[in-house]
């Protein structure tokens, strides 16, 4: 996996830029900067992924993530449909060998169906801004030993 260096900033915030008024307009160049130094950006074939790693239990929606399992908070690629961000999700799963969870709204049926096809599944729902934006949790659980 690619950890993304602060040298790719500019490439990052145009992989994003298509995205940003629809999807992502709460990302700002100071989340993408202390994520990029945290270690917690992913860059690579055109995908990003930025995420992080819980410190402690943490609910989501009706359900609880553990200590140590990683959270996505945002995938975007800048070839849709190229088959990219599928080969690098599922590395990321791979490599992160832990479980891995996600939220997304609701009316994101495209990203709903790829989380789907890449072996997510639905295990609850959330909500945001005071239940005005109906959400889901998505979880990929690691392979059991």
């Amino acid at each position: 996996m690619n950890i993304a260096k602060i040298e790719d900033l500019s490439v990052i915030e145009s992989i994003f830029a298509p995205y940003k008024k629809t999807y992502f307009p709460h990302i700002r160049q100071d989340y993408l900067k202390r994520n990029i130094a945290s270690g917690n950006v992913v860059l690579e074939d055109g995908v990003v992924i930025v995420f992080g790693v819980y410190k402690r239990k943490q609910k989501i929606g009706t359900v609880e993530a553990q200590r140590g399992d990683a959270h996505i908070g945002q995938i975007v690629t800048a070839s849709q449909g190229s088959g990219n961000a599928s080969k690098i999700l599922l590395k990321f799963f791979n490599e992160m060998n832990c479980d891995v969870w996600l939220t997304v709204r609701a009316e994101n049926p495209r990203a709903r169906a790829f989380y789907e096809k890449n072996g997510m599944k639905n295990v609850s729902d959330i909500s945001w801004s005071e239940g005005k934006i109906p959400g889901v949790v998505y979880k990929f659980e690691k392979a059991k030993q």
